[in-house]
């Protein structure tokens, strides 16, 4: 009881997957777990998001500073133009404001996924995205479509699994286990 308001992060040498840090989380209220190989920006994060008080949960996902909200409207105002240079250009900036915000990942990623030649970089921005916001079932069935897209097989299976625990309705749970098993 004494220690109990410490914020805990773990990280480990030895992958055990989403479903391992998902029981740490419930179980034993772990803050973050992270597995090697990590990048120091993610344990910066975790450390952040500890220190700050905000959870992993996605509880702070609507969470934008006026600045970073503002370049979130000049992107999808210039999406709505049929720009969309100038949309991923202002929510870069956004994403350079507040690195934390889940929606300017989110929306950068779905900006990248209607370019063919831009991927991995889709896959990338809704990486971070679902790494705020771990229980937002958009963000993982994008990231799941993305994967399947680059023909990352077992990544898309993964997140696919993810969404499953997150799906709104019992139609999208029973959609996403026939896609499942289309993909076994």
């Amino acid at each position: 009881r004494r220690y109990g308001h410490i914020p805990i992060i773990m990280v480990s040498a030895v992958y055990r997957g989403w479903r391992f840090a998902e029981d740490l989380r419930a179980s034993y209220g772990v803050e973050a777990f992270l597995e090697k190989p990590f990048k120091i920006g993610e344990v910066l994060l975790a450390v952040e998001r500890a220190a700050n008080g905000r959870k992993p949960d996605g509880s702070d996902a609507e969470a934008l500073s006026e600045d970073a909200g503002a370049a979130l409207g000049q992107g999808i105002e210039a999406f709505k133009r049929g720009d969309l240079d100038t949309a991923i250009d202002h929510l870069k900036r956004g994403v350079g404001i507040d690195p934390l915000a889940f929606r300017l990942h989110y929306h950068l990623g779905l900006l990248y996924g209607r370019r063919d030649n831009n991927i991995f970089e889709a896959i990338q921005a809704l990486e971070t995205a679902v790494d705020l916001a771990p229980k937002n079932f958009p963000a993982l069935k994008n990231l799941a479509v993305l994967y399947q897209r680059a023909g990352f097989k077992h990544k898309a299976v993964e997140m696919w699994e993810r969404a499953l625990g997150c799906s709104p309705d019992d139609e999208t749970k029973r959609g996403i286990k026939d896609h499942l098993m289309s993909l076994l």
